[in-house]
């Protein structure tokens, strides 16, 4: 008993210490205009959550850098992403030339993609379901990331019941749209819907819906049944 014991606390310590020092070279590498730009627009307060050491902290993007601190503060960040300790290794070396390609781009998204979904969906204007159908949002529709090396894409459910929106990993039921997006496409919609989450003004949504209806005309299809 006493040596499992000391197994496993020499496997979560060494887990730790590599989450650690993951997130020390994580916040160094960030710190490049490429990434500070790359980011822009889609938080200004990230929280994240480390699921095998259950670590929290806090990415703040000031516009000209990243902040990080420990922990989370619930009702002051815009979102929280669960990660594994892989995702992290994988965005340091995303990030090691300060450039993000393509391919990078869709592995980074691929791990925020179905948390900013979830969290967007929770804003009044497309929660409450008179507001969803003024905003021409389906109630049951597919979301593909597109892997720009042609690769399996990634892919989620919207379903909306009961005055509430429930986003699930894969896809499930018959869809009445389905959205096919290149990451590029991807980072334009959640730039513009949290510009509009950040004012929360009638008009703010006005112009949301506006360009939601023209940009999904080049990334989705209809169905009918």
């Amino acid at each position: 008993m006493r040596k499992a014991f000391i197994i496993t606390f020499i496997l979560l310590n060494t887990a730790y210490t590599q989450v650690t020092s993951s997130l020390q070279a994580w916040e160094n590498i960030l710190q490049t205009p490429e990434l500070v730009d790359y980011f822009r627009g889609i938080f200004n307060h990230l929280g994240v959550t480390v699921e095998e050491t259950g670590e929290e902290f806090t990415i703040h993007h000031t516009g000209e850098r990243f902040n990080f601190e420990p922990g989370i503060k619930h009702d002051e960040v815009d979102f929280i992403v669960p990660i594994k300790v892989q995702n992290i290794q994988n965005m340091i070396a995303h990030s090691q030339d300060g450039k993000i390609s393509l391919e990078e781009s869709w592995r980074i998204l691929d791990v925020l993609f179905t948390p900013l979904t979830r969290v967007t969906l929770q804003t009044p204007v497309l929660s409450i379901n008179w507001r969803r159908k003024l905003a021409g949002v389906e109630d049951l529709t597919h979301v593909y990331l597109i892997n720009p090396t042609g690769g399996e894409a990634s892919k989620h459910t919207l379903i909306y019941v009961k005055g509430q929106w429930m986003v699930l990993k894969g896809t499930h039921g018959k869809p009445r749209r389905t959205y096919r997006m290149s990451p590029e496409q991807s980072i334009e919609y959640q730039r513009k819907i949290f510009a509009a989450m950040q004012k929360n003004t009638f008009w703010s949504w006005w112009k949301f819906a506006s360009y939601y209806k023209k940009w999904r005309k080049t990334c989705s299809v209809t169905h009918k049944f």
